[in-house]
């Protein structure tokens, strides 16, 4: 065994760690290796000696914050993908069924049946669309709730 090879093992003889055969005859016949395995010995007892300093009054609640914050950051982005998927989706499922639909002709209509509609729910339409904003945002917030709840229990079951 050379000098080089026992870089690895210093530590190890250090701590009094078993080693093997050959690299403690090799210790015990090179002052030099006698000499590092020495010289680790010392730099563990100095820091054995060594006062730990307390750490700061709210380094553990800084410390646990921060690991909040980085994990509710994975939390967020895995959320919006989540959440685009399920859209995606959505839209799908939406488009699957307006073209079974369609095949079946129940969009074809005629301009009489469009302009009797129209006069029809217009009252209906004007109060509807100015109520449009606060309508989407309801389904928005409830889709996104009842999408949250279902993912949710999904884990836990």
């Amino acid at each position: 065994m050379r000098c080089e090879d026992l870089d690895e093992l210093i530590e190890a003889l250090a701590d009094g760690e078993p080693v093997t055969p050959d690299a403690q005859a090799h210790v015990a016949g090179c002052a030099s290796c006698q000499a590092r395995v020495e010289l680790a010995r010392a730099v563990d007892r100095l820091l054995l000696a060594r006062e730990v300093p307390a750490p700061p009054e709210a380094f553990t609640a800084q410390v646990m914050r921060r690991v909040q914050q980085e994990r509710w950051r994975v939390e967020q982005f895995v959320d919006a993908g989540f959440n685009v998927a399920i859209t995606a989706g959505f839209l799908v499922v939406l488009s699957g069924v307006v073209g079974l639909l369609w095949s079946f002709g129940w969009f074809s209509v005629d301009v009489g049946t469009v302009a009797t509609a129209v006069t029809t729910f217009a009252p209906w339409t004007s109060e509807l669309a100015s109520q449009a904003q606060t309508l989407i945002i309801g389904v928005a917030l409830l889709s996104s709730a009842l999408a949250l709840w279902w993912w949710v229990e999904g884990e836990t079951v």
